[in-house]
């Protein structure tokens, strides 16, 4: 080997060298790093007809890099998102997809997939039913109720706006003897008389007026109910049960001598499978109130 063989060997060595070295010096300086971030998880592709519910809000994340890279990340950096483009009316499990910034690697996520619900996004507007808490003295009586407004707006998932039967507004009775207002919050209730929760309401309250009479009568009256629709066509209808099936009337003398009867509000029976109770709550009118004012119907099938 001559001396100019030697030479380019000699070059090419610390050439290797300083590569090495500077390798060790720029690991010794930016060496790699770990991150962790809780990130917000968006939903992303869904069809305006639906909403969701039970979406996580949060998930997880921890990066690898070079330090100088992951002191830089946060939060914002990366992005946590569900593609709900396929989404159908229902539950379902999607997964929880994330985007990390350039030069960091994914070293952990918290949850892969997340089972969520889709529900189809519904309106539906409501009468207010007003209900009295508590017992009158027994020569008090309600002569007139006015509600303001008489109506909500509730929206949302279309099976909840679908198990709302009324919407209650309650009213404190209680040793009441004067005229009154109050502002009474709107509560929501399925058929059997329990509360329909996750909706919104427009408005939230109502405005009651009411005008307080004396010298009261009470008689007692029978109750009747009909029927809309026909049960399903694998039961047929056995019996309807009314509880009370008479109820007590209290209000003024010349309005309850023309009273004989009270007729619940028809209740829908389309498609039923299985026997079936409902709680409907009578609203005073005409200045009269019923005692009691929540009347349980059941409809049995066989």
């Amino acid at each position: 080997m001559n001396k100019l063989d030697k030479k380019w060997q000699l070059k090419i060595i610390c050439l290797l060298m300083a590569i090495v070295l500077w390798f060790f010096i720029i690991n010794e300086q930016n060496p790699m790093s770990e991150g962790s971030y809780t990130v917000p998880i968006v939903v992303e592709n869904l069809d305006s007809q639906y909403i969701t519910s039970n979406v996580p809000k949060t998930v997880y994340v921890r990066l690898s890099g070079p330090r100088n890279t992951i002191i830089n990340v946060g939060p914002s950096d990366i992005k946590a998102y569900i593609d709900l483009s396929d989404a159908q009316e229902g539950e379902m499990s999607a997964p929880v997809r994330i985007e990390i910034p350039a030069g960091t690697e994914l070293k952990k996520q918290s949850m892969t997939s997340a089972d969520i619900m889709v529900d189809v996004y519904t309106v539906r507007e409501l009468a207010l039913t007003p209900h009295l808490v508590g017992q009158t003295k027994n020569d008090i009586f309600v002569s007139s109720l006015k509600v303001v407004p008489e109506k909500v707006v509730i929206s949302g998932a279309r099976r909840l706006v679908k198990q709302v039967e009324q919407a209650v507004v309650e009213i404190p009775i209680e040793d009441r003897i004067d005229d009154f207002s109050i502002m009474a919050p709107i509560r929501l209730v399925a058929a059997d008389g329990s509360r329909v929760e996750g909706l919104e309401m427009t408005p939230w309250q109502s405005n009651i007026r009411i005008s307080i009479g004396h010298n009261a009568v009470t008689k007692d009256i029978p109750v009747y109910v009909t029927t809309e629709g026909d049960v399903s066509s694998s039961v047929s209808l056995k019996e309807i049960k009314i509880n009370p099936n008479t109820v007590a009337v209290k209000g003024d003398a010349n309005i309850l001598k023309n009273l004989s009867r009270i007729d619940l509000p028809p209740i829908d029976i389309s498609g039923l499978k299985q026997d079936k109770k409902w709680k409907i709550i009578v609203s005073p009118v005409n200045g009269v109130i019923f005692e009691p004012d929540t009347i349980e119907v059941a409809v049995d099938v066989e």
